[in-house]
């Protein structure tokens, strides 16, 4: 365990590390240095989407190799059409979350995000959206003689309607101030502990915490591995980042999982290596059952007290209002705001990418608005630095759409330094990234994107953002924190 600062930079869960290598547990960190090398045409770009049973075909990167598909299909075409690939994954995504009752063939964003999004379509005149948008993708996607500039406007149109979608889910939800206590610290609240990952539904989680609270010899904390999840109005405690949360159950802490739709394999093969009992929200659930087995669990575990002695990292405002950062660059004309947030990543050690982008950004004094993982480390640090300068903590289901939409509600898009996506794990971020990158936002996006296999494509995809006023800076492997600083210290 000589590398266990390249994982993580928390001293908790460092020890954490040291115990479930000593355990012979598995962990998301072992299977990453397993997977390597990953796929270097992926990666690239050079490895069909299309998919046709020809295949699968890759195109050589140092042109000593084929140079085209079986079917003829050129360098441009594929990479271009595996961005369009990601950004209709991102899209269906973003879909899946909206209330049913959206109409196919017209959206209707809210004013400020109207106007940007018209902006935005007006400049190379295209038609409006609609979500007809997927269906057009997958048409061009059969159609193998596509030109790499069809994909490519495509692609963007389809990043536009993710920033839509994402703006109309979870329509009912107040944008309010909530309280949300953070760190393994909320472990030692109670000796009977449920942890729930993914997106579990909301009447579930309600119908546990009463059982909890209707029997008074039932002393239960439910908590979070992860995800911003409602309670009570008010967030759950979140007791670790998604990053960590493998982590955290191979301790034995976590007496019963409840995994909702989104929780990832390794959480679950986590739980079956630890004995510790799974509920699938959708199934047939008895809320009496499952604090039953919980409480049998919490009987059988030797590691009951391992956090007793860890206080609790913070007890902090989220903030949930749309024009939360608006209103702090509004106290000063000279007041710039920098999004930061996105999810953990394997590829740098959990925290550092954060923790060095905020101290790097308040030295040149702009302030911060975070969300995801990310938000949690800044909220951390903050905490143990006894920082009187808490990061403002967006809502991690709309992250930094709402940001730029309250922003220009304000009248303050100017003061929008940049957004920066330290972690990027679902496609429907991506698409969001995308998305605000051609809407005429700065953009930065930490993690690999596949597009590096035709400079044609880069180029082309650079230009038709910066016609609509927008940047983005990717790299073709894990950005450093340097990197950033820099992007963010370029004037604007």
């Amino acid at each position: 365990m000589e590398t266990i600062h390249l994982k993580t930079t928390d001293p908790v869960s460092q020890h954490l590390l040291r115990s479930a290598a000593h355990n012979g547990i598995e962990l998301f960190w072992d299977r990453y240095e397993k997977a390597q090398p990953q796929d270097g045409f992926m990666r690239l770009g050079l490895c069909c989407p299309f998919g046709c049973l020809y295949g699968p075909c890759r195109i050589d990167p140092f042109g000593r190799g084929p140079a085209s598909g079986i079917c003829g299909m050129s360098r441009e075409q594929m990479v271009a059409g595996t961005l369009l690939r990601l950004c209709q994954q991102g899209a269906m995504q973003a879909l899946a979350a909206t209330p049913q009752c959206i109409e196919w063939q017209s959206l209707t964003p809210s004013t400020s995000l109207g106007k940007l999004i018209d902006n935005a379509l007006s400049r190379p005149t295209q038609a409006k959206l609609s979500c007809s948008e997927i269906f057009a993708s997958t048409r061009l996607l059969q159609n193998l003689s596509t030109s790499y500039l069809e994909l490519l406007h495509q692609a963007l149109r389809l990043a536009l309607l993710s920033l839509v979608l994402v703006e109309q889910a979870d329509a009912s939800a107040e944008a309010e101030a909530m309280e949300c206590s953070l760190g393994y610290g909320v472990i030692a609240e109670a000796p009977l502990r449920i942890g729930f990952s993914g997106r579990p539904s909301p009447e579930l989680i309600m119908a546990l915490k009463r059982e909890a609270d209707n029997d008074p010899e039932v002393s239960a904390v439910l908590l979070s591995l992860g995800d911003w999840l409602e309670l009570d109005g008010q967030f759950m405690p979140i007791c670790t980042t998604s990053g960590e949360a493998e982590l955290l159950l191979s301790s034995g802490a976590v007496h019963l999982l409840v995994a909702g739709p989104g929780t990832d394999p390794g959480i679950l093969h986590t739980c079956d290596k630890m004995q510790v009992p799974v509920v699938a929200d959708g199934s047939a659930i008895n809320p009496t059952v499952i604090i039953e087995q919980a409480r049998t669990r919490s009987e059988k575990s030797s590691h009951h007290d391992l956090f007793t002695a860890v206080p609790a990292r913070l007890v902090t405002r989220v903030i949930m209002s749309e024009t939360s950062p608006s209103q702090s660059a509004a106290s000063s004309s000279e007041s710039h705001v920098a999004l930061i947030g996105g999810a953990d990543s394997p590829h740098l050690p959990l925290g550092s990418l954060a923790a060095d982008l905020a101290n790097g950004l308040a030295e040149s004094s702009v302030k911060i608005a975070s969300w995801g993982d990310t938000a949690l480390w800044l909220a951390r640090q903050a905490q143990q630095t006894a920082s009187a300068e808490q990061p403002l903590i967006l809502d991690a289901r709309k992250g930094p759409v709402m940001a730029v939409k309250g922003l220009a509600e304000a009248g303050r898009i100017n003061l929008l330094k940049g957004i920066c996506f330290t972690g990027i794990k679902s496609i429907q971020e991506f698409g969001v990234a995308l998305g605000l990158a051609y809407l005429g936002c700065r953009v930065s996006i930490a993690t690999p994107i596949p597009i590096y296999g035709s400079a044609m494509v880069r180029d082309m995809l650079s230009q038709m953002i910066k016609d609509n006023g927008g940047e983005l800076l990717h790299f073709d492997q894990p950005a450093n924190a340097k990197d950033l600083l820099d992007w963010f210290s370029i004037p604007q």
